[in-house]
């Protein structure tokens, strides 16, 4: 009887523990060490058939000034079912690098901008790592590239620009991100590493543990050839 009230209670303690203890280890990686898996995590925008990296950062921050051309080398090296989405970093819900990430994002400028940015704060210091919303605003407006119509026209959607703002908040609090820069890899996984080159190091092998690469398209076989015709006698 002891045996089967015993048997009843670990199924029932199994049933009941945290869906994460019962998920399998990544293969080859240590969880705490290599990734923190991140209860009920869910991507930031999820896209069907790809694999989301998020990387947290803020233009303000030192770290991700240098870590940002090390993430976009990595970037080409990505496998076809993966995408990578910049997260402006939300601890003050009234960041005005963060605002203005989302207007530029709006008026698709980020890839025109991005790297600017990142100069004009820690190189040129063209920009102050405090730098208000006008003086933001100032300086996207005179970058090369930048469509002035569409840029004002994100400017002035604020219920998109808050609804962006919420969402990144949500995910960040959600992913329990510690600092910047960060990734989270399909929402469920917090990379960890002691450097930038072992953070980008496990985050290929997270991608490659959860899902396989995408496969190379099949040779084109060649076409078969057509028997020669017999002359005529």
């Amino acid at each position: 009887m002891r045996a089967i009230l015993l048997s009843l209670f670990l199924l029932a303690a199994a049933a009941l523990a945290p869906a994460h203890a019962q998920q399998a280890a990544l293969p080859g990686l240590t969880e705490g060490v290599d990734y923190t898996l991140i209860a009920d995590g869910k991507p930031y925008r999820p896209v069907p058939g790809k694999i989301e990296v998020a990387e947290v950062f803020g233009y303000w921050c030192p770290h991700c000034a240098h870590f940002a051309p090390l993430l976009e080398k990595w970037k080409a090296g990505m496998p076809a079912n993966a995408q990578l989405v910049l997260v402006p970093a939300m601890f003050d819900p009234n960041d005005a690098f963060a605002r203005l990430f989302f207007i530029a994002e709006g008026a698709k400028a980020v890839d025109l901008t991005h790297a600017g940015v990142f100069r004009a704060v820690h190189e040129t210091n063209e920009l102050p790592r405090n730098a208000s919303i006008a003086q933001l605003t100032a300086y996207y407006s005179r970058q090369p590239g930048v469509n002035a119509k569409a840029f004002a026209a994100a400017q002035n959607d604020e219920r998109t620009l808050q609804a962006k703002a919420a969402n990144a908040r949500e995910f960040q609090m959600r992913s329990k991100i510690p600092g910047t820069p960060s990734l989270v890899i399909a929402g469920k996984y917090l990379v960890l590493g002691n450097s930038y080159d072992s953070l980008l190091a496990n985050a290929s092998r997270i991608l490659k543990a959860i899902g396989p690469a995408a496969k190379a398209p099949a040779a084109k076989k060649p076409a078969a050839r057509k028997p020669a015709a017999k002359p005529r006698t």
